[in-house]
């Protein structure tokens, strides 16, 4: 590991349950036929109407269900251009014309979770989009021309940015109708684990030394970002896929997607430009974090005894002084070119940083922990751990007494504090 490129964070202390009346279809055996004997359209679009009619059941039982694809399924009831899939809109009409109760409210439903997975597919290209711009940027505003080794390891950039894929599998996704609130799972089966593999052959030390430009700084983020995007977006492609043509009841079908009447709430798809600003927010921070990668009582001239000046990321709060440097060999640098700009200009405050990077440290005892590097990713910047800069603890005896004894903060973190910079 290059020592030149990290820079770390240190802290020191200064002193429905409506039951609904049901016929018996000739076809089909009571418990899982249901028919309702009030007008169809009376009913409302909730969970509590699938659950009444038993769709659950009804699906799980479909004949020929396991080899039925959505389409077959659609079609056997008269909708005969019911397509799904991503760049696919489809559309289950009006109930009764021609496709009628309880075929109709799976049909609607598919309809919702088709249009999610068309609006998160979307989402991710325009969120990416941006923050291949908002890379560039913070190239531009955080290393002068004249800055030197410094190094990034663009493959822990992007190993951690593969992590997120499907991160949108949240609540924010979707705005939900009343009655009720969908709860998290209601992307369960189409959003899964992240493809933190994709880059796993990624090994490109970009030097600045090398690469002087901001125009090559910056392309390799747009390369290996827009490589990203492409992995993420074949995968839910391809997962949306295998869920339209699997066998409705079969374990990768459209039944387990459904169940439990989650689509059917009256969904509405959050406005695509929100979507897309929460992908952007995570991914930024992200990538602020790895690029910056301390210390003393709070009795400095800035806020509340912090270190005052554009040039330093140095926050306090109780006594307790948290400051972002980077190390350099053996000594340590506490300023940052343009540091100002990450506040100022893309909103992220010296505050979140540290505090987010010191409860993550506190939590889980170990630095650099990253919870979802195998995983997804939350697009709700308060989700713990989403900074995760490496923590030293000034307090600790040992590092206390190093740094008496003269030796740097950098030195002391990484002989006494084990800290790996």
């Amino acid at each position: 590991m290059n020592r030149n490129i990290l820079s770390f964070l240190t802290l020191c202390l200064g002193v429905c349950n409506a039951n609904l009346s049901q016929n018996v279809p000739n076809s089909a055996a009571p418990s899982i036929v249901p028919s309702p004997l009030r007008n169809s359209t009376g009913l409302p679009l909730s969970p509590q109407t699938w659950n009444a009619l038993k769709i659950d059941d009804y699906l799980a039982h479909y004949p020929g269900g396991s080899n039925l694809t959505l389409q077959d399924y659609a079609f056997s009831h008269q909708a005969q251009n019911f397509i799904c899939g991503i760049g696919e809109g489809c559309h289950a009409g009006q109930l009764g014309n021609p496709v009628t109760a309880p075929d109709w409210y799976v049909l609607y439903a598919a309809q919702e979770w088709n249009a999610v997975q068309n609006s998160i597919y979307t989402a991710i290209g325009f969120a990416v989009s941006m923050v291949q711009a908002t890379a560039g940027s913070m190239v531009t505003d955080l290393f002068g021309t004249k800055s030197h080794s410094i190094f990034f390891k663009l493959q822990d950039i992007f190993v951690l940015l593969s992590a997120l894929a499907f991160t949108v599998a949240v609540l924010s996704i979707i705005i939900p109708g009343p009655p009720g609130l969908i709860v998290g799972s209601v992307i369960a089966g189409a959003i899964a684990a992240g493809t933190s593999t994709v880059f796993t052959g990624i090994n490109l030390y970009q030097s600045w030394d090398r690469t002087p430009d901001g125009f090559t700084r910056w392309s390799s983020y747009v390369y290996y970002l827009s490589e990203w995007q492409s992995k993420v977006q074949d995968k839910l492609a391809n997962m949306t896929s295998t869920t339209i043509q699997s066998g409705i009841s079969s374990p990768p079908g459209i039944a387990n997607v459904l169940k439990g009447g989650i689509f059917l709430n009256n969904t509405q798809i959050e406005e695509q430009q929100n979507v897309q600003k929460q992908i952007e927010r995570t991914l930024t921070v992200r990538i602020l974090v790895d690029i910056l990668r301390t210390q003393d009582p709070c009795n400095g001239k800035g806020p509340n005894g912090a270190w005052h000046g554009d040039d330093f990321l140095s926050f306090c709060k109780n006594g307790t002084m948290m400051n972002i440097v980077k190390a350099k060999g053996k000594k340590t640098d506490n300023k940052w070119f343009n540091a100002r700009v990450i506040a100022d200009k893309y909103n992220i405050s010296t505050e979140y940083l540290v505090t987010q990077s010191w409860n993550c440290f506190q939590k889980y005892k170990t630095f650099n922990y990253d919870p979802y590097r195998n995983g997804t990713l939350p697009t709700d910047i308060n989700a713990e751990c989403v900074a995760n800069l490496p923590v030293c603890d000034c307090t600790e005896p040992a590092i206390k007494h190093a740094r008496r004894k003269g030796h740097s903060t950098t030195r002391a973190c990484r002989e006494q504090g084990k800290l790996p910079i």
